[in-house]
């Protein structure tokens, strides 16, 4: 009797995790590396590279100063990138500094950890809108302006297939056939 109600639990268990994990996953929708997204204000639409191997998102940005006003940081930046054509001039809220490792790599300064600011950006993926922490770096040696990296993926419901890219468009094309 005893393992009866032993074997009963393991398999209500077994099946309790995976409704829930099922659940889970209903709740997100699959993209590939590479997809489009709108920045706000200025509604221009740039490449993200989703990247499950980051931590958090970046955006490329040069002309990155830090000031106060009323007693708050703010942070003024213009987005800029060989993909963006037209100039996007923000001036945001600090939110904080970001730590970042340097990479390995033979110049020594580069294996430094330095500071970047991160600010809280309005974006919409897949035709919803989201507020997003990105660090600001200029990513213009980059191929895209944008990353985003495993909390802004979570944060956005996303699971990537590394094998597919621009899903949001061949979706929206296919509803307009």
């Amino acid at each position: 009797m005893a393992l009866q109600k032993n074997l009963f639990f393991v398999v209500f268990c077994i099946l309790f995790s995976f409704l829930a994990a099922s659940t889970a996953l209903a709740k997100k929708s699959v993209y590939g590396y590479l997809e489009p997204v709108t920045l706000y204000p200025g509604g221009i639409s740039v490449t993200a590279k989703l990247d499950t191997g980051a931590d958090t998102a970046s955006l490329s940005a040069t002309d990155i100063h830090t000031y106060e006003k009323d007693g708050e940081d703010y942070v003024t930046f213009t987005v800029s990138h060989p993909e963006i054509k037209k100039t996007l001039d923000y001036d945001l809220p600090l939110i904080r500094h970001m730590k970042i490792k340097g990479r390995a790599t033979d110049d020594s300064n580069a294996k430094k950890p330095h500071l970047r600011p991160v600010v809280g950006i309005q974006i919409y993926f897949d035709g919803k809108p989201h507020i997003i922490n990105f660090n600001l770096i200029d990513r213009s040696h980059f191929s895209t302006p944008i990353l985003l990296g495993r909390k802004a993926l979570a944060k956005l419901g996303v699971i990537v297939d590394g094998s597919a890219r621009n899903t949001i468009l061949k979706n929206k094309t296919k509803k307009h056939s």
